[in-house]
């Protein structure tokens, strides 16, 4: 069995590749990009040495919606709120149910982190230009 490789394509590139040669999945993403999935090891080498801006990738990339900037401010301000929930039901003198004590804040510090993650700009994950 022929290796196989996944390639990311710029879209003004992608016009003047064959297709035909084997790829068997193709699947647009954001920011003008194309992931090319399962091309065989030679046909994606000529791609590379023809092509600017082709290259080959481990895994289909994860494309976030925003910049990560708005990812970390998001995180700090759920873990804020985590925080601030504990703080409100513990002083507000009035008696909460147990459920509200077990899920506001954990429900927040779990979209906090949650979100703390996807702000990590790992290898396979791109963001808005």
């Amino acid at each position: 069995m022929a290796e196989r490789v996944d390639l990311l394509v710029p879209a003004e590139v992608a016009p003047r590749l064959s297709m035909s040669d084997g790829a068997v999945g193709v699947a647009a993403l954001r920011g003008g990009v194309l992931y090319v999935r399962d091309v065989p090891a030679a046909v994606a080498e000529e791609w590379i040495a023809q092509n600017p801006g082709v290259r080959s990738v481990r895994r289909r990339p994860a494309v976030r919606l925003f910049r990560p900037r708005v990812y970390t401010y998001a995180s700090v301000v759920c873990l804020i709120a985590a925080v601030q929930v504990v703080i409100v039901l513990a002083v507000d003198g009035a008696e909460n149910l147990l459920w509200l004590w077990l899920t506001a804040p954990v429900v927040l510090a779990a979209a906090g982190i949650t979100l703390a993650c996807k702000s990590i700009p790992f290898e396979h994950v791109r963001f808005p230009s």
